[in-house]
């Protein structure tokens, strides 16, 4: 009896020990699958969020360099007329590289939005140099007949613009140009030829021509100005947007609806995916 009692409790011992082991083993498989799965957890989110980051980076480059585009356009007047158009393929450089960017990272309607923006900065750049053309002589003529805040004294002196723009009176030449290249889009084009001849004219007596030999300063426009400016008005394609202020120049080529058009689908997309729009 002893015997088999003792042989009873060495199988339930040889038992008990194989049902450690297994037991051992299956946590330590469970343990593993566990830290694998718990590694995966972390790549994945790791993933995410470097994914995340390097969009909101490269949505914020793409921004500036669009902002940048744009700033250059406004600024075109001020750069020497030789060296516009290199101004302009300088900026245009940097947006293009950053709208490549957003389209490896996707999502695809953050990338449809930042489409549209390049595509309104391609409309803004057909019409850049001549506007900046337009936009110098505009600005040599004010100054010329408006010396002054134009804000405050704007009225006073068309009133006496006006009492002053006959004959050849330079102050009144100014003016008189300055009112026809603002509405020039407008005119009949069947007189379109006279009234370039009475525009060239008009600026010539208006004092706003550098002199021969003289150095050319801010505010002065000089013969191939003038050559530059006729032949520009001889075909004035969307003359609005040439002679538009820049207060109004982003809004009518939709270079605004555009850009908060993609501001707005990037927010859209953080939240949908629980990211931080900073900086959005």
């Amino acid at each position: 009896m002893n015997t088999a009692v003792t042989a009873l409790g060495a199988a339930f011992s040889g038992v008990a020990a194989l049902a450690a082991v297994s037991v051992a083993r299956w946590q330590t498989v469970f343990g593993r699958r566990l830290t694998l799965e718990s590694m995966n957890t972390q790549a994945t989110v790791e993933r995410k969020l470097r994914l995340e980051t390097q969009r909101c980076e490269a949505w914020t480059a793409f921004l500036g360099a669009a902002d940048a585009f744009v700033d250059a356009v406004w600024r075109l007047g001020d750069v020497d007329p030789g060296s516009r158009a290199e101004e302009l393929r300088a900026k245009r450089r940097p947006l293009m590289e950053a709208c490549s960017g957003l389209r490896v990272l996707g999502p695809d309607v953050v990338v449809r939005h930042a489409e549209d923006v390049v595509e309104r900065c391609a409309r803004m750049e057909r019409y850049a140099v001549r506007r900046a053309v337009v936009q110098s002589a505009l600005d040599a003529l004010e100054r010329r007949w408006c010396p002054g805040n134009e804000e405050r004294c704007e009225e006073r002196c068309e009133e006496r613009c006006e009492e002053r723009c006959e004959g050849s009176d330079a102050h009144g030449c100014a003016w008189v140009a300055h009112v026809m290249l603002e509405g020039w889009g407008d005119r009949d084009e069947d007189d379109r030829p006279d009234d370039l001849d009475h525009l060239e004219y008009l600026v010539r007596e208006s004092g706003v021509l550098a002199g021969d030999g003289a150095a050319t300063e801010s505010g002065v426009l000089t013969e191939d100005d003038l050559r530059q400016l006729l032949a520009i008005a001889r075909s004035p394609v969307s003359w609005n947007l040439l002679t538009a202020q820049d207060r109004w120049w982003r809004p009518r080529t939709g270079y605004d609806d555009s850009r908060g058009a993609f501001v707005g689908s990037v927010r859209d997309f953080l939240t949908e995916t629980g990211g931080a729009a900073t900086g959005f």
